[in-house]
């Protein structure tokens, strides 16, 4: 589910199209996963801080 929602982005993107539309509950589910992953690679603050607060968040937080 996440490759399909993730290249589904990458390819629309590539070839100058809007992305297409996903399910709400994937979505959710997608966007789920990649916040626990973010979580783990850098900290539950940082997430925090990268989602309410750019101007705090560290700017490894994008990096790789």
């Amino acid at each position: 589910m996440m490759e399909l929602a993730v290249h589904s982005d990458d390819l629309a993107v590539s070839v100058g199209v809007p992305t297409p539309p996903l399910d709400p509950g994937a979505v959710d589910t997608v966007i789920g996963l990649l916040s626990r992953l973010a979580v783990r690679r850098h900290g539950p603050v940082n997430v925090l801080r990268a989602l309410s607060r750019a101007e705090r968040a560290p700017a490894l937080i994008n990096a790789i």
